[in-house]
């Protein structure tokens, strides 16, 4: 037996439009200020380590060892590596301070320059994550012991790469998907105009 056929009405259809066109507004926003948000996230993820030893010397153990904790699952957080503030340990070590605190501050730079900043090649990104690469190797099989100043240097050297790799990758991406995003609004709203046009005039 044949099920009939239930077109939709004009009315759903602006609906279902209009909750379309909310939708991509929403994701264009996120796509004109994915910078604004990843610098946010990266300049809180760099400074909470910074903020532990000050809330142990201010007798907050328990929000402190919270971040000590935390900071356990991406730094191996050794004494002999890593710098002191206030007579207390930061929650991560000196090449980590160096990295996260670079590609946040790169982050910054990248928001003023990134219109005429061209994409680091593949051969560019190795060149610079090779020296730190080289750096944690030769001290962790034991052949050497690296000092404070090369573990910040190559961790800075890293963060350059990093960013200057992946975010302009992220702003062509973005880019497209805010030119997508803008075309398929505009064909909504014209659509919607349309029936709405239709419907005023079959009154």
């Amino acid at each position: 037996m044949d099920h009939p056929h239930f077109a939709p009405t004009p009315t759903a259809v602006v609906r279902a439009d209009r909750v379309e066109a909310v939708v991509n507004r929403s994701v264009a926003f996120w796509a004109r200020h994915w910078l604004a948000g990843l610098n946010l996230l990266a300049g809180v993820f760099a400074f909470l380590p910074l903020l532990a030893p000050w809330l142990l010397a201010q007798g907050h153990t328990t929000l402190a060892n919270g971040i000590y904790f935390a900071y356990r699952f991406v730094c191996h957080q050794k004494p002999e590596r890593s710098f002191f503030l206030f007579g207390h340990q930061m929650a991560y070590c000196q090449r980590d301070l160096a990295i996260y605190l670079g590609v946040f501050a790169l982050g910054m730079v990248y928001a003023v320059v990134r219109r005429w900043l061209r994409p680091l090649s593949w051969r560019g990104a190795f060149l610079l994550s090779m020296p730190m690469a080289i750096d944690g190797l030769t001290q962790l099989v034991g052949l050497r012991e690296s000092t404070w100043q090369l573990r910040v240097l190559t961790g800075v050297s890293f963060a350059l790469a990093t960013v200057w790799f992946v975010y302009p990758r992220l702003e062509s991406g973005f880019a497209e998907v805010r030119a997508v995003l803008a075309a398929r609004t505009l064909q909504i709203e014209r659509g919607a105009e349309g029936t709405s046009c239709g419907q005023g005039a079959g009154e």
